[in-house]
């Protein structure tokens, strides 16, 4: 079979600059931070309260829309991914009825296992030992929860690939359904699995993407103490500053962000308007040393060889850029290796510092990001990166957006949590 050239014609999102393309544009300029104190997070004491967290508002607006019988089903991170998905069929002209379902397919990534604590907390009290205050008896646990437990809370709001099931039934994809279950880099890495998807020929459209809701209690209790988080003391603006030589680790935020990826002859054959086309991947573990360095450089170079991509044809670098220490000092010598003596003239930008780190919907809303970077013909700052990190000696965009209307491709760069690493290729 000839290769099957892949294209985005539909973008959905869902994120702390608000839901929609529109208002996402809107945010990636505005060169101000999106975080802000969460009130949840606050009520219940925890040692860190600042997060990227969807607009109350506007979320509830979306939810209206969703179907309530299959509402009360889904975990908020499958209400995200649902409301991103209906976003990108929206704008791609996806309808029910004018392709083959059997043709349509889903591949979306989500870490985590979401555990509705109100459920489990409510029964807490019951399952204590007779041997003594504050210790749990096995027993009486499983005895209680098991039998008085709501099951929805129990079971289908817990399984992590749901989410994915969910977006089947919702746009009726009968043509195979896919979880990324691989953290922080998952939202490319599902990407990448999509596109590779409809090159083999199994189907003709795939909406891929990732979604992730870390600031529920139960999940937000295990990653508040990782190190590489920024603690709350220094106040909420600016805390998340990508390359700035005081940044102090990265903040967590929710959301989602789904593309309908689509083979290019079958969406110029329906009229649909094209926003991209990814043309490499790569993906790269780092092995028992955790060598982020290395694991970006195999990814950066996999993703530009598929493509025959040159250093001196990348527009701009959207960086993982997470406001680690460690993370944005290996992301530069990784892009120092690869671009060699062009790497101090490629642009780079990073957004977390606007939403946070979204986990698994990272790499995706970022992909949106850079394809309305394209569209543009503009890159924007990285957002409170005042003083550039010396050991960092790259073309950052920092203080005002810069113009470049002839730029065609973007290489973005994703980092996960052990330091594996993906990479994606995309061009106007």
């Amino acid at each position: 079979m000839a290769s099957r050239r892949v294209v985005i014609t539909g973008r959905g999102v869902v994120s702390p600059l608000g839901i929609g393309i529109e208002k996402h544009q809107e945010g990636i300029f505005s060169n101000r931070s999106y975080l802000q104190k969460s009130e949840a997070l606050a009520a219940v004491h925890y040692p860190l309260v600042c997060a990227g967290v969807v607009p109350d508002g506007e979320l509830r607006n979306a939810i209206s829309q969703i179907p309530p019988k299959q509402k009360k089903l889904m975990n908020r991170a499958g209400i995200l991914a649902a409301i991103a998905s209906a976003l990108a069929a929206e704008e791609a002209g996806l309808r029910g009825g004018q392709m083959d379902p059997t043709r349509v397919g889903i591949c979306l990534a989500s870490w985590f296992t979401f555990y509705h604590l109100p459920s489990y907390l409510r029964y807490l009290a019951e399952t204590e030992s007779n041997r003594g205050s504050r210790v749990m008896d096995a027993e009486k646990a499983n005895t209680s929860w098991v039998e008085r437990m709501n099951p929805i809370d129990f079971s289908l709001k817990i399984l992590p690939n749901l989410s994915a099931g969910h977006l089947a039934i919702f746009h009726q994809a009968q043509g195979g359904t896919c979880t990324i279950a691989d953290g922080w880099r998952g939202g490319l890495l599902a990407v990448a699995q999509a596109v590779q998807v409809i090159q083999d020929g199994d189907v003709d459209v795939v909406l891929a993407g990732g979604t992730e809701s870390p600031l529920e209690e139960g999940i937000f209790c295990d990653l508040s103490i990782l190190p590489v988080l920024a603690r709350d003391g220094d106040g909420i603006d600016g805390l998340c500053r990508p390359f700035d030589v005081s940044r102090c680790g990265t903040v967590l935020g929710e959301g989602a962000g789904v593309v309908v990826l689509e083979e290019r002859d079958h969406a110029l054959q329906r009229k649909a308007t094209l926003y991209g086309e990814v043309i490499g991947s790569g993906s790269a573990g780092s092995g028992a040393d955790g060598n982020t360095e290395k694991a970006l450089t195999r990814s950066m170079l996999q993703a530009m060889s598929k493509c025959e991509l040159g250093a001196d044809e990348v527009g701009f670098i959207h960086a993982n850029g997470d406001s680690t220490q460690e993370n944005d000092r290996a992301e530069w010598r990784a892009i120092d290796y690869v671009f060699g003596p062009q790497a101090a003239a490629v642009p780079v930008t990073a957004t977390k510092s606007l939403h946070g780190h979204l986990l698994s919907a990272s790499g995706a809303v970022e992909l949106i990001s850079s394809l309305l970077i394209l569209d543009k013909g503009m890159i924007p700052p990285i957002a409170y990166c005042d003083h550039p990190d010396p050991e960092c000696p790259l073309d950052l965009v920092t203080g005002m957006p810069r113009d470049k209307p002839r730029m065609r491709t973007v290489l973005l760069n994703a980092v996960g949590l052990f330091g594996e690493a993906a990479s994606l290729v995309v061009k106007r």
